[in-house]
């Protein structure tokens, strides 16, 4: 399983329905949705993901989820490309969390630099988080929310979650 960084920029998309995905999350334990992945090309169902919001503060990570599918193509999320033809890759993602920076904290985006290695600030989804800090961003993750453990209720792929809480045994 691999682990993959999502990134909103409210300064080029506003996400309009973000607070009725957040309150469906919160009442079913997850939410579904549709992301655009860059140009990568490797992304599986049953992949780990994290939400990024870059572009204005707050910074930081606003959501966790699964990789729901495996890559596909669609109209571009951009009207102006949508318009001269363009498409892009999507995945959907089953989010098991995903907070409202409008009306609640997120984890800070100076908190994932002692992480290791990864480049935060991109400008595109899709960008492999290496394992080690997957690892150390999925601990971090589960202390800003608050629990010993978080356990992701997004069951894609049962063997995935097994192997992440082996992982997370071992550091």
């Amino acid at each position: 399983m691999a682990t993959y960084l999502l990134v909103w920029n409210p300064k080029r998309w506003s996400w309009d329905d973000l607070q009725d995905k957040v309150d469906e999350l919160n009442e079913k334990g997850f939410v579904i949705d549709t992301w655009s992945f860059g140009v990568s090309k490797r992304v599986k169902r049953g992949d780990r993901v994290f939400l990024i919001r870059l572009g204005e503060e707050p910074k930081g990570i606003i959501g966790s989820g699964w990789a729901e599918s495996d890559l596909f193509e669609d109209k571009h999320w951009d009207k102006s490309a949508r318009e001269v033809g363009k498409y892009a890759r999507y995945v959907r993602v089953r989010f098991d969390k995903l907070l409202n920076p409008d009306n609640e904290a997120i984890l800070p985006r100076k908190e994932l630099d002692h992480l290791g290695e990864m480049h935060w600030d991109s400008q595109s989804s899709g960008i492999q988080i290496p394992d080690v800090v997957a690892n150390r961003l999925e601990n971090l993750w589960a202390d800003f929310l608050g629990s010993d453990r978080f356990l992701p209720t997004a069951v894609a792929q049962p063997a995935a979650i097994e192997g992440l809480l082996t992982e997370t045994k071992t550091l």
